[in-house]
């Protein structure tokens, strides 16, 4: 085997355990999501993230909602609320972990 095959087996080899583990790192990665609710079902919500973008979070029969400690159902949230989900991608889905409830935000006077 010459030089150069050895090296260009050695790089092909870096380059698949590498692109590997980047893909194993993400796997099982919570997700903080920050924003206002949009709309709140028992199944899932939607809220416009502190950056605008528009996103859907799934809810499980393991999500914890929460106010102040206090448990509460997803579908209570009113629109308007800000909330911060811990959330798990899995197959291209956001599972929501946890739902920490804050404040609602009031309409600007005009």
């Amino acid at each position: 085997m010459t030089r150069r095959m050895t090296i260009a087996m050695m790089a092909s080899l870096g380059l698949t355990l590498f692109s590997g583990s980047l893909a194993f790192a993400h796997e099982g990665h919570d997700h903080k999501v920050m924003g206002t609710i949009t709309m709140a079902a028992s199944d899932h919500v939607m809220l416009k993230t502190t950056d605008g973008k528009d996103v859907t979070i799934r809810v499980t029969k393991d999500t914890k909602v929460t106010r102040d400690k206090l448990a509460m159902k997803p579908q209570d949230v009113k629109v308007g609320t800000r909330v911060v989900v811990t959330a798990i991608e899995e197959k291209g889905v956001m599972k929501a972990k946890e739902i920490l409830v804050g404040t609602e935000t009031k309409p600007a006077a005009k």
